[in-house]
């Protein structure tokens, strides 16, 4: 009798945000989700550094979780400079179409605390298939992504 090598394949999960409690709070609920490896990046250059590395790796991610507020800040003054692009560090508007056009096929979706605004507008318009806001509880929201990944 011949035996079929089965070999398992978790899918990934990035998460671009720069809080550490949102990882924390994401990834409590999202490993209760089977067969996942959540991987996690604290700016939109690590994200895009690590969606390259998984991307040549042939481990590209199932689903990107990104946040828009990138700056590692909470002052309005510096979040209205990097909303504009004019700080230094990407946001999640410029992160998600630096993915996209490495990965047309990416699948991104936004949570964040800038739900309902014209900055999460932008997040749409360059691609992410859904936008939740961060009013979404954490269990709902890894509820959506499993049945996401059990579709795709």
């Amino acid at each position: 009798m011949l035996h079929k090598e089965v070999r398992y394949v978790s899918k990934k999960i990035l998460i671009i945000d720069d809080e550490a409690d949102i990882h924390e709070l994401l990834k409590t609920h999202l490993k209760k989700i089977g067969g996942t490896e959540i991987i996690s990046a604290y700016s939109g250059e690590e994200g895009i550094k690590k969606y390259k590395e998984l991307m040549e790796r042939g481990e590209k991610p199932s689903l990107v979780i990104m946040d828009l507020n990138l700056s590692g800040k909470d002052s309005m003054d510096v979040i209205d400079l990097h909303k504009e692009g004019l700080d230094k560090k990407l946001d999640g508007v410029r992160t998600t179409d630096k993915i996209l056009k490495m990965d047309p096929e990416a699948i991104i979706w936004g949570y964040t605390a800038w739900f309902g605004t014209d900055w999460a507008e932008k997040l749409r318009e360059k691609g992410v298939k859904k936008i939740f806001g961060r009013v979404t509880p954490f269990k709902e929201f890894a509820r959506m992504v499993e049945k996401f990944l059990k579709g795709s």
